[in-house]
């Protein structure tokens, strides 16, 4: 498109941006020339760029999105140029008639007039600075940047708005549409950037990530860890910790914590430590006892202290995890029973040496040996290993029990054997004795066998608690 002004009503006269008296330095930016050679501008696309009147902006200041602006420009002049060509007009007709009118609106003289010619190019200008801008916010809005410049044109003719509109706007409209998904994507420098400018841009970016990857724990993380990567000049940056944390929590509470601990790191190192808590109606799904509760302010009152990110990931790896109880034998209690059934143990073993009689060996039925059971669970959970006082069961009854819940009521028949042989006792005897001390509490059986295993009804087991 030739950088003249056609004369459309009739008479044919040309004014050339080269006419006397006009410099054509409207440009604070010689755009044209700064991107004849990345993008390969041809001499018409350097001289219509050249002439626009561009005053930077913080979004345009980055290289990367002022070069996106610049091509998609040139872009849709030629899209518009094509959609004219198959209309049977030019751009130049269509562009020159809006001008013409926009003149005309300022200016009742005639095309003689001097200062006619300098509006009639000023408005030229006008219309492909507009254009300019439709590109720019139009990229804006594909880049999540939710600033936008002011489109409106500086006109107050109904009739010259409505025939931009028609000739101009409409078709615009149509063609940023068909460009704007082929735009490339901002690379990690301006993704920085861009964040840093618009402090809210991350919400777009984490919403995405909660959609696709919530039910993915690891890959939920590294992402939201990337996306916090890429705001590091953000002043929110804690909250996109803080906000996946709460969000993550009812499908992964390990997950949940890990990402709590990095939101507080990163707000100690923010102008203003605000330590925003746990969600309340979190905290409920994230701990199944006090202790782990308590353990996990620990590890934030040290992180606190210490701001020792790693140290913490760390420990809060281990909150969540079930405790085992610690169980120790009390050495002079079996030494008293050994003592005590000293003299039935040579006695069996004088049976035992005897091959060739048959004897009825008696049963040999061993006091229980005390242990001292070291819990390390809450006082709540504590109470749930209490049984009724009415089941009078003795430690090792107990204990057989409690091994039932640790794995969900079920376990394998050779294990209790082993347990059995352990404590020096017979497991079917061992089975029988506890079915015995509760059967009239429940008025059933209490353990039964099921194919390679024992297991206990979880509601039985609910009964015989301590109320």
């Amino acid at each position: 498109m030739e950088q003249s002004i056609i004369d459309v009503t009739g008479a044919g006269e040309r004014i050339p941006f080269s006419e006397p008296g006009y410099n054509g330095t409207f440009a604070v930016d010689r755009l044209g020339d700064e991107y004849q050679k990345q993008l390969k501008l041809n001499d018409q696309q350097v001289h219509i760029l050249n002439q626009l009147w561009y005053p930077s902006n913080n979004f345009s200041s980055i290289p990367f999105c002022r070069k996106e602006i610049v091509k998609l420009f040139v872009l849709i002049l030629e899209d518009l140029s094509y959609k004219y060509r198959k209309q049977g007009t030019a751009i130049e007709v269509e562009f020159n008639t809006v001008a013409d009118l926009m003149t005309r609106s300022r200016y009742k003289t005639g095309l003689n007039d001097y200062s006619y010619k300098l509006t009639m190019l000023s408005s030229l200008n006008d219309i492909h600075y507009n254009i300019f801008k439709h590109a720019e916010n139009a990229l804006r809005v594909h880049y999540g940047h939710t600033r936008k410049i002011n489109t409106d044109l500086d006109i107050r003719d109904e009739e010259v708005l409505t025939e931009y509109s028609s000739r101009i706007s409409d078709k615009l409209s149509q063609v940023l549409q068909i460009w704007i998904p082929r735009v490339d994507m901002p690379d990690r420098k301006t993704e920085r950037l861009l964040y840093a400018q618009n402090p809210g841009r991350w919400k777009q970016a984490f919403e995405q990530i909660s959609k696709d990857f919530k039910k993915d724990s690891p890959r939920y993380i590294d992402l939201v860890l990337d996306l916090a990567e890429l705001n590091s000049s953000n002043p929110s940056k804690e909250m996109i910790y803080y906000e996946a944390s709460k969000d993550i929590a009812p499908v992964d509470p390990q997950a949940a914590l890990t990402l709590y601990v990095h939101y507080i790191h990163c707000d100690l190192l923010s102008e203003t430590f605000d330590n925003r808590p746990l969600n309340k109606t979190n905290i409920k799904k994230l701990f199944k006892t006090d202790e782990q509760l308590h353990d996990f302010q620990a590890i934030i009152e040290n992180l606190i202290a210490s701001r020792d990110l790693v140290q913490a990931l760390s420990a809060v790896s281990t909150v969540l995890a079930p405790k085992r109880k610690k169980i120790s034998l009390n050495a002079d209690a079996i030494e008293a029973i050994k003592e005590k059934h000293s003299g039935t143990v040579k006695l069996l073993e004088k049976y035992l040496q005897d091959e060739e009689e048959t004897v009825i060996v008696p049963v040999l039925i061993v006091e229980d040996i005390p242990i001292q059971v070291q819990q390390l669970v809450s006082a709540v959970e504590v109470k749930t290993k209490v049984f009724a006082d009415e089941l009078k069961l003795s430690e090792i009854q107990t204990e057989v029990l409690i091994h039932f819940e640790r794995n969900n009521f079920a376990v394998p028949q050779d294990e209790i054997g082993e347990l059995a042989r352990e404590k020096g006792v017979f497991k079917n005897q061992l089975i029988d004795s506890i079915n015995e001390s509760c059967y009239d509490f429940i008025d059933d059986v209490l353990i039964e066998e099921e194919e390679e295993n024992y297991v206990i009804y979880e509601n039985y087991y609910q009964n015989i608690l301590a109320k």
